[in-house]
């Protein structure tokens, strides 16, 4: 009985070792867990966040290139009005629409593909951590008013190398102001579409951030829940060790 206490003794002290050794790792593990997880979701967030600053940066080019769509438009109406098309004002309005292509919508265009390319990148990024995370998964919505924006631009696209190709000695041709006024106008509706389509992709830009940032919360308190249960669990093993460690010893003790 005796030797056989010793060697319940001795296994009760080494469950309760490895009980607290287990309840330390744990933490450890969650620790470790923590970081990675905190990387994952890192990476959609930062491309969502850039997405949002080059969003900011297509708004503001879309104001400029509103007011030159404007500008055409005016120069057109002043243009057709006139029974006999002035020379100067016919050149005028092919420099504004020159000017127009080659400025704000060209740099608006740049910007634009700069943030496609960024939106299609952080959603890629989406695509890992949501198959985890239940929390990350995402309609459609990004994919659908892309097209919609490329669709528009194309549009616009076409207008302006159409009118861009017509030079002064066209547009003082009888006629093509008005024709001219009338795409402006068609134009301007299609920026405000356009503007309408971007503030989307901004709320759908903020929406997923929003959702990455709740995943980062619900995988902190998920692995602080795991741990502070894995440690009862441990400390509730050790307990019985040392129960069982007793008893080892009573019986040497015989």
């Amino acid at each position: 009985m005796r030797i056989l206490g010793w060697l319940v003794s001795a296994v009760g002290l080494a469950g309760v070792v490895i009980a607290n050794g287990l309840a330390s790792l744990v933490w450890v593990l969650r620790r470790d867990l923590r970081a990675r997880a905190g990387d994952v979701l890192a990476i959609p967030d930062a491309g969502l966040a850039a997405a949002g600053t080059l969003i900011e940066g297509v708004s503001a080019f879309l104001e400029q290139v509103a007011g030159g769509v404007a500008d055409i438009r005016a120069k057109a109406e002043v243009l057709a009005a006139d029974p006999l098309p002035d020379p100067a004002a016919a050149s005028a309005l092919a420099a504004a629409i020159d000017e127009f292509a080659a400025g704000p919508y060209a740099t608006m265009r740049t910007a634009y593909v700069a943030l496609r390319e960024r939106a299609i990148t952080a959603s890629d990024a989406l695509r890992g951590p949501r198959r985890a995370v239940p929390v990350l998964t995402a309609s459609g919505l990004l994919a659908e008013r892309l097209e919609a924006l490329d669709a528009r631009l194309r549009d616009v696209d076409a207008s302006m190398t159409s009118l861009a190709a017509l030079g002064a000695a066209g547009l003082a041709e009888p006629g093509v102001a008005a024709t001219v006024s009338e795409r402006a106008a068609r134009t301007e509706e299609r920026l405000a579409g356009i503007g309408e389509l971007v503030a989307e992709v901004d709320a759908w830009a903020l929406d997923a951030r929003t959702r990455v940032a709740d995943a980062d919360r619900r995988a902190a308190r998920l692995l602080t829940v795991g741990a502070v249960a894995g440690t009862l669990l441990s400390l509730f093993v050790a307990g019985l060790n040392v129960l069982l460690f007793q008893q080892g010893r009573r019986w040497s003790g015989r």
